[in-house]
């Protein structure tokens, strides 16, 4: 299946010689001008899709629609690399810089725009976008639309009305590798989408290695027990970090900083770090900057830095402790083996219960602002416990939660190796069985 001349123009100039066989559609379907949902594996190349039918029409504006800053900057740098006139909107512009985007926008200089969801809500912008000539608004991470929305960030559930004020109606696309199926009608609605194709792909992803490791600990103190995690940690690092990137995510922040201030001492000049309270914005952004061009080889983080960020040799992938859902577990190992190398994402978890008081405050915190929302919080954390319980193949837990249905197990999983094991241990132990 052969794609138009205009978008293969495009995707030379972004890089690449030829189009992955799952993108074909999307494109095609995007630059027919039809919406689409577009459900895909991390690392199977969403970005590249969109960016592609953006630079197809690049007389005209494609907005990209980001929940998390790291993953805006990320994108404008490599779109501005290839030197493609992209930008950025967020809290670290000033205005006069501000002024300066939307004025080029509005002239028809600037191809692509990123901005999160409460931009939308601003009246210059909405006023600005009214003027512009838009193609495509792209929302990506979509699932964010049911996953946050309800929460702590309603503006996502407010992206429809943005795009009814536009003076022409813009190609809808809203793409995710984990958009569960009772959130299908919810980000298709709310979006105010018309029709869109729903195109999926397989979510499999072969090179990544999942292993889970109990790190339970008999010792009485949380600090000692945290020692115990850490040297752990350590060991893991040690093994798997060879020449590639390691990434590794905590519950909070102090977590980030606690493990940063020890890390730094035994890998000197290879550890950075990211979160939410990181000020000033321009010393966070530095931070992320430090690893996304891999001056620095080992990123701890929250769960701020685990979506769409694109770094292709992450090696080894860390849950310090057990995520907080299994969507940003999903997203989080999917940010390893990007170059399409063997990659390895090790789950650590407790039975002391150290995770789950962290996990508990987060519930109480959430109480404070809606019933709905630790209720929510609640269910999430206990697919995560049922996922570490679980005596299933990994992978084929992942993809039943995605809405794949696997028979075929991965094989290398911490389950897998296990059963393996016995297997082999049972057929032992019956060959020398000795007849009476």
């Amino acid at each position: 299946m052969d794609i138009k001349r205009h978008l293969k123009a495009a995707l030379k100039q972004l890089g690449f010689d030829k189009p992955r066989k799952a993108q074909i559609i999307p494109m095609k379907t995007l630059d027919a001008g039809q919406d689409a949902i577009v459900i895909a594996a991390t690392g199977s190349g969403k970005q590249v899709l969109y960016e592609t039918v953006g630079l197809a029409h690049s007389d005209k504006l494609t907005i990209v629609i980001e929940p998390l800053l790291a993953l805006i900057y990320n994108q404008v740098q490599t779109l501005q690399a290839h030197g493609i006139p992209a930008d950025y909107i967020d809290m670290t512009r000033s205005k006069e810089d501000i002024d300066k985007i939307l004025n080029k926008a509005r002239k028809g200089r600037l191809n692509f725009l990123y901005v999160t969801p409460e931009r939308l809500q601003n009246h210059s912008f909405i006023e600005t976008m009214q003027h512009s000539d838009i193609f495509i608004v792209v929302v990506d991470e979509c699932h964010c639309i049911t996953e946050w929305g309800y929460t702590f960030r309603d503006a996502y559930l407010h992206i429809g009305d943005f795009i009814n004020k536009l003076k022409h109606k813009p190609v809808i696309c809203a793409c995710s590798a984990t958009i569960p199926a009772d959130s299908m009608d919810i980000i298709r609605d709310s979006l105010h989408m018309d029709k869109p194709a729903v195109l999926r792909s397989d979510l499999r992803r072969d090179n990544l290695i999942l292993l889970k490791k109990d790190v339970t600990c008999q010792k009485n103190t949380l600090e000692e027990r945290l020692e115990f995690r850490i040297k752990k940690l350590c060991k893991l690092i040690d093994k798997y970090h060879k020449t590639g990137s390691v990434l590794i995510f905590t519950q909070t922040t102090t977590y980030v900083d606690s493990l940063y201030n020890i890390l730094k001492e035994k890998y000197p000049d290879e550890v950075t770090r990211y979160h939410s309270r990181i000020k000033p914005e321009r010393r966070k952004k530095q931070l992320l900057f430090d690893f996304l061009q891999g001056k620095r080889k080992i990123m701890i983080a929250t769960s701020a830095f685990s979506m769409g960020i694109d770094v292709p040799d992450i090696e080894l992938v860390v849950h310090f402790n057990a995520p907080i859902s299994m969507m940003d577990y999903i997203q989080q190992i999917g940010r390893a083996g990007r170059d399409g190398r063997k990659a390895h994402c090790v789950l650590l978890y407790d039975q002391n219960g150290d995770d789950d008081a962290v996990s508990a405050s987060f519930i109480k915190k959430s109480k404070k602002q809606s019933a709905k929302a630790a209720k929510v919080i609640k269910a999430k954390l206990s697919q995560v416990h049922d996922f570490i319980n679980s005596n299933n193949c990994m992978v084929s837990d992942i993809l039943e939660y995605q809405g794949q249905h696997e028979a075929k197990t991965c094989k290398r999983c911490t389950i897998c190796a296990q059963k393996r094991r016995n297997s082999k241990c049972l057929r032992t132990s019956t060959a020398f069985t000795p007849f009476h």
